[in-house]
This record gives structure tokens, sequence and C-alpha cells, in this order.
């Protein structure tokens, strides 16, 4: 439970948009970098869904299927701290590619391959990079030309608006977001999980050894400690304003933000783009979704 809480707080700041169609354009890209607004997020990265390729290893003419992405900007904002080996790829770079564990064990029979050549439509690619994961991904440089259909940044600091992001991130990329990944959602409802589990564990044996009057002593200490415990986890909530309503009387703020938020989970169930978008849904919260 804590090592994933710890994983999970990596992506807390994670936030990315599919559009309805792949419109995006790396000018418009380029233009919200380079803007003032850029500011607020570490990193920022295009990408679009190339489809499913055959990688060939030219010597041994091993096959291993893939789905490809092409991309363009800072990778980490994707994938975080999650290669296994090697680098990331940078704007400008050709003829390069990341690949997942799986990929690479079928192509090379071991994951210790950064350096080697791969054939994609008939071109060589190095592979610079190894993903973590076993979907079959490989990841290349997209051109400036493209149309992109998602775009995934992390924000300077997790509490930040990811309503306010989402829509400072169309504004620019002229596109309307169909789909919405937003990692704080999940780390929120994976602390109020391990709250809950912690309020059993805690809580309850000390309220019966409170009752039994030689274990009084025993029963406060169990109940401080639990209460100290739950404090600290409310202080690592990064709830913000979206989970909170900008006038007292706006009653119907939690209803209107239960329901966005099942939405958004709903879509997640349904399709996960990347292989760590499968982590946020280790939740179980999510399947009641009555937490808000």
């Amino acid at each position: 439970m804590i090592s994933w809480l710890i994983w999970l707080h990596g992506f807390s700041d994670y936030l990315s948009v599919t559009f309805e169609e792949p419109s995006t354009t790396y000018e418009g890209f380029r233009n919200f970098q380079e803007s003032s607004d850029a500011e607020k997020f570490t990193s920022a990265a295009l990408w679009n869904k190339v489809g499913e390729r055959e990688l060939i290893l030219e010597s041994t003419e091993r096959r291993s299927r893939a789905s490809v992405y092409g991309m363009r900007g800072q990778l980490q904002a994707v994938f975080g701290n999650t290669l296994a080996a090697g680098r990331y790829f940078t704007d400008g770079e050709e003829a390069v590619c990341l690949i997942d564990g799986k990929t690479a064990r079928e192509l090379f029979g071991s994951r210790d391959v950064t350096g080697r050549e791969v054939l994609l439509d008939g071109e060589k690619m190095q592979v610079v990079g190894i993903l973590q994961g076993d979907r079959g991904v490989c990841v290349i440089p997209a051109g400036e030309d493209e149309a992109f259909c998602g775009v995934t940044v992390r924000k300077q600091k997790a509490e930040q608006s990811s309503n306010t992001a989402v829509s400072l991130i169309g504004s620019y990329m002229q596109g309307t977001a169909e789909r919405i990944v937003d990692g704080q959602l999940y780390y929120i409802l994976a602390l109020l999980k391990t709250a809950g589990i912690l309020t059993a564990a805690t809580v309850i044996p000390a309220v019966l050894l409170i009752m039994v009057k030689e274990r009084r002593l025993a029963g406060a200490a169990v109940l401080a400690a639990g209460v100290l415990i739950l404090a600290v986890i409310a202080v690592q909530i990064p709830a913000g304003s979206d989970y909170l309503p900008t006038y007292w009387s706006d009653f119907d703020f939690f209803g209107e933000l239960q329901e966005e938020k099942a939405g958004q989970i709903e879509s997640l169930k349904a399709h996960q783009e990347f292989w760590h978008e499968e982590g946020f849904l280790r939740v179980k919260a999510v399947e009641g979704m009555k937490v808000f």
C-alpha cells in the first residue's frame, strides 16, 4: 500500500488531455511553450497514436508488434521517472525510438538493448530508452507538420486547478477535450482509501479498549496515534480549488463534482492510453465513487 501511494504521488501532477480529433498542431504547442502560461507546468508533450506496427531486428529477423506513438516536447511529462534504462529523446533528434520491456525481450531477448537498432516501416531506428510496462509500445519523434490528438503536462503543483489547466491547454491547442486523465484525482482517492483503512485499524480498536476500564489509557494512546496519522494524511491531500465551491451557497457543487469525476473514471476504465494509467485504477474507491 505505502509503495503504491509513493508511486501514485509521482503522478499527482499528471494531467493528460485527449481531443475529439487529431487536429492539434505543433505551432499551437510551441506558442504555449513560449507563453508565460508555460511557467505553470514543469513539462509538456504532444502525442499521437500512429497505429499498430511491426518492428524487426534485421540480424535475426525477429519481429514484434507494438503500438507506435509519435511524440514531441518533453516526454517525461507522459512517462515520468518510469524509464527502465536509457534516456528520452528530445526535439530535433531523428531515427531514434523508445520501446517497452515486452518489445525489447521479444526482439533481443533482453532489456539491456539501448544503442541497438530496429527496423520500423523499413527505416532503421536506434533504441535510446526502455520504458517500463509490457503492453508492446514504441515511441518515435513526430514531425512538426503532424496533427496530434493528445497533450500531457505536469503541473508545477499537484493542487493547481486541473479544470483551469484543461481550459488553458484547449485555448492554445484549439481543440475540444474528449477525455481527461487527472493524476490528482486518483492520488486523492488513494489517500482517502488509506485514511479509511487506518480509521478501521486504529479508531475502532481504540474505542473498544476505552470501553474496558483497565485499558482506557492504552485505548486513548491508540486513538491519539490514529488521529495523528489521519491528520498527516489530510495534509497530503492536494484538493485545490477544483474540490471546493466558490460560494458557500453553491449547494449543487458536490453533486456536479461527483458526476464530473465519475465520468472521468468511467472513461479511464474503458480505455487506458499508457501503461501507467492502469495503475491509477488500483484505487478500489473508484468502483463506488461515493467519496465527495
